[in-house]
């Protein structure tokens, strides 16, 4: 609640001076804030509790008046934090938004002012419009967040669980309804409680999966495998006549994750192996100027257009060299957001159609009531129908048969695929850390959800096979019965888990 005084008021009702108890009860100096102003209305403190206020309001004191005080309250503590953001005070000491929601939508959170000028009489009576007493009325509008409670709590409770067994730095999961772009769940780690972000290290406040670029590796094969396929290059059973050893290109020797390499190894194979010679052999065939075209679609260096304060573009090559193009297949070398990745992904789960991503739900006004509905918009179609058919079905096989397959659901059909990347430092990579990530979609052939998982630096594996993976499962086991989606697997299918001698022992990529 913070008070102010009426120094007309005043000056109308004591013959221009000022009544010594005004000092008393504000124990400040009021008779300096009324003379050096010629307002009608002058704040005295910047707030005090209503006990206080009551007791001055007792005192039927003239020219006093009291405007209350709306603070934001954050009852879920640290839940979608940094979704949501915090108010602050800006330049001038007023409440502001920053960061997430917050900031994003602060001049529609916050309203408009409106004021009307009053006058009272010594019992506080209003007696006409006459340009004395300020009330002040904000029309802001509710904002209702896409976000499920349940879905929110489970999905940054199983991440935390996941940060701590496989002992990651940081942390992501991001899940989507691919047909309208709803955020479900949005959790990352480490992360802050708002109603006290002055506590917490700044560089807490922004959202990674927003804010932070990073090279996503294998994950991206997923794109340059649809790109392939839609530009009529490739079919899932093209063999590779370029994939017999590692390729040296412009001076640099290219290899697979394992040193395995498997002469005529068809796209189907390739993406379930995640063979990197295979994505570079799509991308030499589509050429630089059709595969950035493609991953321009993809929204690959777009802003995703979220109402989200972080929401920016992010650096995109004009041009690929022999080199560049070869590492852009896989994933190396390139720059995105966790966001723009799941976008991208979404296409493929949605018959190729991209949806704008969205965390609004809708908004309420708050003087009528009425409940505006947020809608659904196409971005783009990057891919047609039939080319996302065929490579979810290359994704089914890509989780149920590639490196990530000892994980596996037992009772749903996923689309998916797994990355490890290299984090990139100065002048090259870091030899010992890696970001493992999971992306995927189920039931694959009718999906209810996209989600990324994405662990940063886990010290258990590098591999998300052993780490991103498992968890983006455990989540999912829990999704299936939040969202209440049916098994599409028969419980009584014999998973064969045999791959070729060569990677009949191995884990990772």
């Amino acid at each position: 609640i913070k008070p102010y005084l009426t120094p007309l008021l005043i000056a109308q009702n004591t013959g221009g001076e000022t009544p010594e108890e005004l000092t008393t009860a504000f124990q400040t100096n009021a008779l300096e804030k009324i003379s050096a102003t010629q307002s009608n209305w002058v704040a005295i403190i910047d707030r005090v509790p209503q006990e206080i206020k009551d007791t001055i309001a007792s005192e039927s004191l003239t020219g006093v008046g009291f405007d209350q005080y709306i603070q934001r309250s954050y009852k879920e503590a640290s839940m979608a934090a940094q979704v949501v953001g915090f108010v602050g005070k800006n330049k001038e000491g007023d409440d502001a938004g920053y960061f997430g929601v917050e900031g994003a939508l602060e001049k529609e959170l916050q309203g408009k002012s409106e004021t009307e000028t009053v006058a009272t009489d010594a019992l506080g009576k209003k007696i006409g419009s006459v340009g004395f007493l300020n009330e002040e009325k904000l029309r802001g509008r509710d904002i209702v967040l896409t976000i499920r409670r349940d879905i929110q709590y489970m999905a940054e409770t199983q991440l935390k669980q996941g940060m701590r067994r496989y002992g990651a730095k940081e942390g992501e999961v991001l899940i989507m309804n691919p047909h309208t772009g709803a955020i479900l769940g949005w959790a990352t780690y480490p992360n802050y409680n708002p109603q006290y972000f002055y506590a917490y290290p700044s560089e807490y406040y922004k959202n990674p999966s927003l804010a932070d670029m990073y090279e996503p590796g294998s994950t991206f094969k997923v794109l340059t495998v649809a790109a392939g396929i839609d530009a009529g290059v490739i079919t899932p059973e093209t063999s590779c006549p370029r994939c017999s050893g590692p390729r040296n290109l412009g001076g640099y020797e290219l290899k697979t994750w394992n040193e395995v390499y498997t002469p005529g190894i068809t796209m189907n194979q390739g993406l379930a192996k995640s063979d990197n010679t295979a994505m570079i052999y799509i991308a030499e065939l589509l050429g630089s100027e059709r595969l950035l075209s493609y991953l321009t679609s993809f929204g690959i260096g777009q802003p995703i257009g979220i109402d989200m304060q972080e929401d920016t573009s992010t650096p995109f090559p004009e041009k690929l060299g022999v080199v560049e193009l070869a590492t852009t297949s896989f994933g190396q070398g390139i720059g995105t957001t966790s966001m723009q990745l799941v976008r991208a992904v979404s296409a493929i789960a949605n018959t190729g159609q991209m949806v704008q991503p969205r965390i609004i739900e809708g908004v309420i006004d708050t003087t009528t009531g009425e409940r505006i509905p947020a809608r659904t918009t196409t971005l783009s179609t990057p891919i047609s129908a039939q080319t996302a058919t065929t490579v979810t079905e290359m994704m089914v096989n890509a989780a149920g048969h590639g490196e990530a397959q000892w994980t596996r659901s037992r009772t749903h059909t996923v689309a998916g695929k797994t990355g490890t990347s290299q984090i990139a430092v100065q002048g090259g990579y870091d030899e010992d850390k890696t970001i493992a990530s999971f992306v995927g979609f189920a039931p694959a052939y009718n999906p209810e959800f996209v989600m990324l998982v994405k662990l940063s630096e886990p010290t258990t594996s590098t591999w998300a096979s052993e780490t991103a993976t498992p968890l983006w499962y455990d989540i999912a086991d829990q999704l299936f019965l939040l969202l209440n989606i049916p098994p599409d697997l028969d419980q009584n299918t014999v998973f064969d888990f045999t791959l070729p001698a060569s990677d009949s022992a191995s884990v990772g990529d």
